[in-house]
């Protein structure tokens, strides 16, 4: 007899024993529907280098449709040059003092791009004509930033007068974002949020969003004399990693004390609780976690969090977990790169790409979005600063089921009894779409606290099917594929009841 296994969603919070889904999804995105697909690698898109890694990183459009990047470095503000491909310097005269335990937050707003590291003065430069990074304002030093309708928003500042207030927020005047005098006039004021603890990030739009460390608070413009109305959506739930947050879609995603979430029109949902909460907590190396980016892969509508591993040991970041935000469904993959960020792409012409040498050395196919200026897309860096996109081959990918108890699943799918506690695996055809190379291995149990030992991998034969045999009461299947496969869909088991009186 065969049986039909779908590959469900990636949940290794859920016991392995009879897992509605599957116990690992590795160097895969989770599709759109019960169907896994290839997780590209990851190919030089620019090789340059900055003095130091990358603290965070900006694509915006200038006033001209002209695509930018900008960079950040310890010591240095730069962008990367669309006809070098390299990092050019924009730092101010005498470069920063960013510290060891700080980073750097960008934002745009009026053609400007605006970055703050708490260290130094806030900084800006005219996307479309600045020649150096100059200081914003000399009143306030921030940790966040970000634009909220016609103000600059900043949050945990440090000003000379009332030095670090962690649990603040100050904005600039409507219209203007150098002018912070506070001012009934202009609007630039202050508002400090108590009983929430710090502030770990700010998210502007027409409404700001503030994320405490327990406290997730909403910032409405009323106009003067207010100016904003703050109101607290959540008490005691908050954000416990800064460098968790980011927006896409109207959606925001962070890590709390307990897990992840998102927050969608004031609705908190706990999108990582009895799924990947308890996983992440044990593979994550807490004392790298402000090393941790996020980003968001508009093309197949994820959210990819890129962090140290407890196998880690100098902290460098070596995991990415990914998050279907449409269909809330996870899986990982093993990390080449330790930086990401969202990039638009800069203009490249055929005659700038001779710096590759030859057409096989091009590092992405030439209709990729990563030639043509204003595309955005998935980028990513190393600790020198090399700039990546995710368009090389599939990354060699591992999919796993959980324990199944496969003599069970026969009695259901047979219009005969059958009795017996124990199966027979024979094979098992993959269903994969696309031309790949693939193994199944198999591991059988008797009971289910026996260790999972696969046995070696049978790829398949002329007609689809992986010869393998396993006789036990359990069986656990393991996926590998490699090559141009497109989709991952399941498998299907040839076995027999054993085990009868």
């Amino acid at each position: 007899m065969t049986l039909p296994v779908q590959f469900g969603e990636w949940l290794p919070d859920q016991p392995a024993l009879g897992n509605p889904g599957v116990t690992r999804a590795h160097n895969v995105l989770p599709g759109s529907g019960p169907f896994y697909k290839p997780f590209p690698s990851a190919q030089r898109y620019a090789a340059t280098s900055m003095a130091s890694r990358p603290y965070a990183a900006i694509s915006v459009v200038d006033n001209l449709r002209n695509a930018h990047v900008f960079g950040a470095a310890k010591t240095q503000l730069m962008t990367l040059d669309p006809a070098t491909q390299n990092w050019s310097d924009l730092s101010r005269t005498g470069g920063y003092t960013t510290a060891d335990i700080e980073g750097w937050r960008f934002c745009e707003a009026y053609g400007l791009v605006v970055g703050t590291n708490y260290s130094d003065n806030p900084q800006y430069i005219d996307a479309t004509k600045g020649a150096k990074f100059a200081d914003l304002t000399t009143l306030v030093k921030a940790r966040y930033v970000t634009t909220l309708r016609d103000f600059i928003l900043v949050g945990n500042t440090y000003d000379p007068f009332d030095g670090p207030v962690p649990y603040r927020v100050r904005w600039s005047a409507v219209g203007n974002p150098f002018s912070w005098d506070f001012s009934a006039t202009t609007q630039a004021d202050f508002q400090d949020i108590l009983g929430g603890g710090p502030v770990q990030a700010v998210i502007g739009g027409e409404e700001g969003t503030i994320l405490l460390k327990s406290q997730i608070v909403k910032m409405i413009y009323v106009g003067s004399p207010a100016i904003f109305e703050f109101k607290t959506i959540y008490q005691n739930k908050g954000c416990a990693i800064p460098q968790s947050v980011i927006s896409a879609d109207g959606k925001i995603f962070f890590f709390g004390e307990d897990g992840f979430y998102m927050l969608q029109n004031d609705q908190l949902t706990a999108i990582g609780k009895g799924k990947v909460d308890a996983w992440f907590k044990a593979d994550a190396n807490q004392s790298g976690f402000d090393r941790m980016t996020v980003s968001v892969d508009p093309i197949n509508k994820v959210v990819i969090w890129l962090y140290a591993s407890v196998d880690s040991f100098d902290l460098t970041p070596d995991h990415m977990l990914v998050f279907n935000y449409d269909t809330g469904t996870w899986s990982t993959a093993v990390s080449p790169v330790t930086f990401l960020f969202n990039s638009l792409s800069l203009p490249t012409t055929l005659a700038a790409l001779d710096r590759y040498g030859s057409l096989e050395a091009v590092p992405a196919s030439l209709d990729s979005t990563v030639w043509s200026g204003g595309r955005a897309f998935l980028a990513a860096m190393d600790d020198k600063g090399v700039v990546y996109s995710f368009s090389g081959a599939p990354m060699p990918a591992i999919i796993e089921t959980g324990d199944m108890p496969t003599a069970q699943m026969l009695a259901a799918a047979s219009t005969k009894p059958i009795t017996g506690d124990r199966a027979l695996i024979r094979s098992v055809s993959p269903k994969v779409h696309g031309q790949s190379s693939l193994t199944v291995q198999i591991a059988g149990k008797i009971t289910p606290q026996d260790a999972t030992n696969y046995g070696n991998g049978s790829p398949a034969n002329f007609n689809g099917w992986c010869p393998l045999r396993s006789d036990a009461r359990y069986h656990r299947l393991r996926l590998t594929l490699s090559g141009n496969w497109t989709q991952a869909m399941g498998v299907e088991i040839d076995a027999v009841a054993t085990g009868t009186r």
